[in-house]
């Protein structure tokens, strides 16, 4: 049976202090180290912090310094990292990114593709939306990652799996409201159903400008068993090992992802082009 050994790094971040973003995640890293573990996911935006306002367009630079940092000292860890920052193209564009570390280069980067854009949040002012939903090959296997709001989606999630996912990382900066930890459970377990992979969600905790996020990470396995969750609000780290292998032996039986038809795919995209007119 192969395992995965994943430290949960649900950090209390705050908006453009990188400095001290750097310490807590250092911290857990150091923590990674001493629990032995394979990799260690850190919340959405970790380095910069999540919020609204013009930070991302002054600290981006030192930001991406912070990421250079983690490549660098990533040469002489075992545990990989799987870290939210702000991501910048030739062209000067920002986006909401997360990147997988290791070895002393990044493995991949995958930038959120649904932004969001109501009550607090104003991504659509400062990101550009990412176009792709790749999987990354890593020392335990094909790892896909999703972004907060690209999870509330069904196609992302199924994308990875068509593309060989054998685990799916979850970076969440969600805020509190009355209901939003059961409904974000729901919204995992669908997609793990419908995927048959396990999930790993990682939450930012703590209280930044007035507004509260709820922490509470969770770990499922591939049959959409919740196996472990993290504390709500506190900072925590929290180790999951996780069966890698339970996704195929679930797959045995269950025909979805093998009997999905091109012609039912054609006619889904032939309806939202009706929709759109």
């Amino acid at each position: 049976m192969r395992k995965i050994s994943v430290g949960i790094g649900q950090i209390i971040t705050r908006l453009g202090d990188i400095q001290g973003n750097r310490e807590r995640i250092l911290k857990f890293i150091e923590e990674g180290k001493k629990k032995n573990v394979d990799v260690i996911v850190f919340p959405e935006l970790s380095t910069l912090g999540f919020g609204s306002g013009d930070i991302y367009l002054d600290k981006v630079n030192e930001n991406l310094q912070l990421v250079e940092e983690l490549v660098e000292i990533s040469n002489d860890l075992k545990p990989y990292l799987i870290v939210g920052f702000v991501d910048r193209d030739e062209r000067g564009f920002f986006y909401n990114a997360a990147a997988i570390i290791g070895k002393g280069k990044i493995l991949g980067v995958h930038r959120k593709v649904q932004l969001v854009n109501y009550r607090l949040f104003d991504e659509k002012r400062y990101f550009a939306p990412g176009s792709s939903v790749n999987v990354f090959d890593t020392p335990w296997g094909k790892t896909g990652i999703l972004i907060c709001e690209d999870v509330w989606f069904p196609e992302p999630a199924r994308i990875l799996a068509f593309r060989g996912a054998e685990i799916i990382f979850v970076l969440s900066a969600s805020p509190f409201d009355r209901g939003k930890p059961e409904v974000w459970e729901a919204f995992l377990k669908s997609r793990i159903y419908d995927n048959i992979l396990p999930m790993v969600m990682v939450n930012q905790a703590g209280i930044q400008d007035g507004v509260t996020y709820w922490g509470g990470s969770m770990v499922f396995d591939a049959a959409g068993n919740l196996t472990h969750k993290a504390e709500l609000l506190n900072q925590q780290f929290l180790v999951a090992e996780i069966n890698l292998d339970l996704s195929r032996v679930l797959r045995r039986r269950d025909i979805r992802l093998r009997e999905t038809r091109m012609e039912i795919l054609e006619e889904l995209l032939k309806a939202y082009r009706e929709m759109q007119k």
